[in-house]
């Protein structure tokens, strides 16, 4: 079984949302919120899932919570694509106990960023810490490379490294302000041994497919734009990948005026596009007001993406 889920993630390709935790108006999750969600991507043609990661604000919620976002979203999939399970945490024995649990349950694969407390420890320890998880976890683990939320810097050496060492990591997800350098130095490193998929919710996408990189790690809010792009690159038309990321950037662009706004944007457009019932974001968080409702509305109808408001 793990010799199968290693061969066919190795053959990963594509868009792979990292899916929001859909909650209800009192921070309570919302199951159905979290299913709709699954069945609105897989219409839309993605390629994989990455659960209770960054956009899944996996830090804000329980471990029990975790785990039973794990479940939903594996039995809701239903195999039709492989799901990876965000264990990151701030230890290494939490991760592992996670990433069991992920395995017990029937994910494909891990994603795991470096542990996110006492970032000078982490950054000494990064060698060991996944180690650890390679060793006592018997799925293909995804590294997470996320120094611009970490501020744990990992470089390219240290992350060929490990993929020459452990045969279940052969997956990386790249972003931060060395993005586009990093995916090169990886790609020189290893050759084609590694799957590298871009993050930053897609901003980078077409370079990333230009350097080599097999897809990206976004939210789930536009998959179709983002799945139509990947498609249209993929079988040379660069021009109309090109022209259908202009329509993605629109929104992608009010994103970036509001860093601190983006995981509640990403939910307030799930919300305007009928998928979940609240865009609800637990704390710490700043609000939302009527006129970032109104811009995402008139963003969503210019770009001529479906809209219930």
């Amino acid at each position: 079984m793990v010799d199968w889920l290693m061969h066919n993630l190795r053959k990963l390709r594509g868009i792979v949302p990292a899916l929001s935790t859909a909650m209800k108006r009192d921070g309570s999750i919302d199951e159905e919120g979290i299913r709709e969600l699954v069945r609105f991507n897989l219409e839309k043609g993605v390629h994989a899932f990455a659960v209770t990661i960054i956009a899944g604000e996996f830090y804000k919620l329980t471990d029990a919570e975790r785990k039973r976002v794990y479940d939903m979203v594996i039995d809701e999939t239903n195999g039709k694509i492989p799901v990876l399970a965000g264990t990151s945490h701030s230890g290494t024995e939490p991760t592992i106990e996670l990433s069991r649990y992920a395995m017990d349950a029937g994910a494909d694969g891990i994603i795991v960023m470096p542990p996110f407390f006492g970032r000078v420890e982490s950054s000494l320890y990064l060698h060991e810490h996944y180690s650890r998880i390679a060793r006592a976890v018997d799925l293909p683990l995804m590294i997470q490379d996320a120094e611009d939320y970490t501020g744990v810097v990992f470089s390219s050496v240290a992350i060929s490294k490990l993929a020459k060492e452990f045969s279940n990591i052969f997956m990386v997800k790249v972003e931060g302000a060395r993005t586009l350098e990093k995916i090169g130095e990886i790609r020189k490193l290893n050759g084609n041994k590694m799957v590298i998929l871009g993050g930053m919710a897609a901003k980078l996408l077409i370079e990333e497919l230009e350097l080599g990189s097999q897809g990206n790690i976004p939210d789930g809010c536009l998959p179709e734009l983002l799945v139509d792009v990947y498609r249209r690159y993929r079988r040379g038309d660069v021009s109309g990948a090109r022209r259908i990321f202009k329509k993605y950037e629109r929104w992608l662009d009010y994103l970036s005026l509001h860093p601190l706004l983006e995981i509640a944007l990403e939910k307030e457009t799930l919300r305007l596009r009928g998928v979940i019932k609240s865009s609800y974001v637990r704390g710490p968080t700043l609000a939302l007001e009527k006129r970032h409702t109104q811009s995402l509305t008139a963003i969503l109808r210019e770009i001529g993406v479906s809209s219930t408001a």
